[in-house]
């Protein structure tokens, strides 16, 4: 992958292969998604996004349930 293109990654959810609840495929881009709560400013501002390869749609994720994989060299990502 050229670096204005990053390598997809394969996401597991403890343990579980996740896929695109729109499309059911298996590749994502990582981003942050910023969130805005106004009765939650206790609560961290930010998301972990898992962007679809495939249709697009942002699953958007709290807490550390969620493990990714380099799809090339099968690697986890930190």
């Amino acid at each position: 992958m050229s670096l204005l293109q990053p390598a997809p990654l394969v996401a597991t959810i403890n343990g579980q292969v996740f896929h695109c609840l729109v499309c059911q495929g298996g590749f994502f881009i990582r981003r942050r998604v910023r969130l805005e709560y106004r009765d939650l400013a206790w609560a961290d501002s930010s998301a972990q996004g898992l962007v679809c390869q495939n249709c697009g749609y942002v699953h958007q994720f709290l807490g550390d349930a969620v493990d990714l994989w380099d799809s090339e060299s099968g690697d986890r990502v930190i």
